[in-house]
């Protein structure tokens, strides 16, 4: 079985302290979630200014704990800290011997460990697994195939080679990077291996703890960011594709009513459509940052800034993630330009079928106003019909002014039409003169 010199697990954890529009006492149950990762009776101490490293234990810094397990003594500590909008902890624990070797398995007491230490508590915005260990002199078996073992006995569910992103040279030995970014859970499964030859380098690596809170707090963010973005972009395309289907179900008869039914949906997707650029600026702000603190890591190290230290990483967020946000923001804003032309075409088809209408009331109001006002200049001594038919001999009209309900009703409807209809023919000649 694989063995190694002071197996070490230490685990970060990072979660939202607060958020645009986070209300202060949403903060103040942010602290209080987060505290309870934190053994009792212990009080973290933040600050209501704005902070980029604030260590909340300020008097002690860390918690430390130990327990026994058979004949193995397991030695950590908790470090708590608050980086701008974020609260981190750091979870560290190994087998207190830097002598003798220990079996692989032994990681999966240590992270049972501090798995126990955090009280079952989850993290909001993303964790990561840093695991190290130095390799016997004696050991016939490569740092590659000491970390593989590692990994599968910590992450049985997960794929070494499917997940592994990055390999390099790390001290007198190497560095394994490994993730896994669920977009269906928005999970990120994130894990750092170094299996180093010289057990005094634990202590190089041990000094880099606090740039890597810092560093892995803003890969967690780029992740996050992207992942929310994802979830954006699905928002809007369910608002989109329900817009059109609405839109296919558009008739005359409902028409007004399925424009209002599209307008709130359009203002539903115009609230959205602005929060994929918001996403964009925080994935962009924690690039910077992330390369910055890599920068730092890499003076630390003293390797030259071409070096390759995290840089699939670097590449991931810039080319692809990055990219695929403002892809989808250009594509989103088109598809608002094309709603809103559709939705302006719509509403000139309302206002066309208003005007029609208006039209033809207006067309009556014109035949009944002309006709009656043509009968009024007819004697109103009750020879009507004997007058039009005398000028229009008809038998039908004859008929109508035999009987009184013919010459008092029937017939002064029937002038009033065709009165109308002339002063109407008569009004459109005119139009056309004009």
């Amino acid at each position: 079985m694989s063995e190694l010199i002071y197996p070490t697990i230490d685990l970060f954890i990072y979660d939202i302290r607060d958020a645009l529009n986070t209300t202060d006492e949403e903060i103040k149950n942010n602290l209080t979630k987060f505290q309870s990762k934190l053994p009792p009776n212990n009080q973290l101490v933040d600050s209501t200014l704005e902070t980029e490293y604030l260590e909340l234990l300020p008097q002690k810094k860390t918690i430390d704990f130990e327990t026994k397990y058979e004949d193995k003594s397991l030695k950590g500590y908790y470090y708590p800290v608050r980086l701008n909008d974020t609260y981190a902890l750091q979870i560290d624990c190994s087998i207190e011997n830097k002598i003798v070797a220990q079996p692989i398995n032994s990681f999966k007491l240590i992270k049972e460990t501090i798995e126990q230490q955090l009280n079952k508590q989850k993290e909001t915005l993303g964790k990561t697994w840093l695991i190290s260990g130095c390799l016997k002199n004696s050991a016939e078996q490569t740092h590659e195939k000491i970390a593989k073992d590692s990994y599968n006995t910590l992450f049985p569910d997960y794929n070494w080679q499917k997940n592994l992103q990055e390999k390099i040279s790390f001290f007198d030995g190497e560095l394994f990077e490994l993730w896994h970014n669920d977009l269906l859970t928005n999970n990120t499964h994130h894990v750092i291996i170094i299996i180093y030859s010289k057990i005094e380098n634990e202590q190089k690596i041990a000094n880099l703890s606090i740039d890597l809170i810092g560093l892995f707090c803003y890969q967690h963010k780029i992740f996050w960011a992207y992942n929310q973005s994802r979830t954006i972009k699905e928002s809007l395309l369910k608002f989109y594709r329900k817009i059109e289907s609405t839109k296919q179900k558009l008739n005359k008869k409902h028409l007004k009513i399925k424009l209002d039914d599209i307008q709130e949906i359009l203002e539903d997707y115009t609230v959205d459509l602005p929060k994929l650029n918001i996403k964009r600026q925080i994935l962009e702000i924690n690039l910077i940052n992330y390369k910055r603190r890599l920068k730092i890591i890499k003076n630390k190290l003293n390797v030259s800034e071409n070096t390759k230290v995290f840089n699939s990483f670097t590449n991931l967020s810039y080319q692809k993630y990055r990219l695929q946000i403002i892809k989808d923001q250009e594509n989103m804003e088109l598809g608002l330009k094309l709603l809103e032309s559709n939705i302006n075409i719509i509403r000139s088809q309302i206002e066309a079928e208003k005007a029609k209408r208006d039209r033809n009331f207006q067309n009556l109001v014109t035949l009944v106003g002309t006709g009656t006002a043509l009968m009024a200049l007819i004697d109103d001594e009750g020879k009507k019909c004997k007058a039009i038919t005398e000028v229009m001999p008809n038998q039908f009209i004859e008929r109508v002014c035999d009987s009184n309900f013919g010459e008092i009703v029937a017939f002064p409807i029937i002038m009033i039409f065709i009165l109308g209809c002339l002063g109407l023919g008569a009004k459109a000649i005119l139009a056309k003169l004009n």
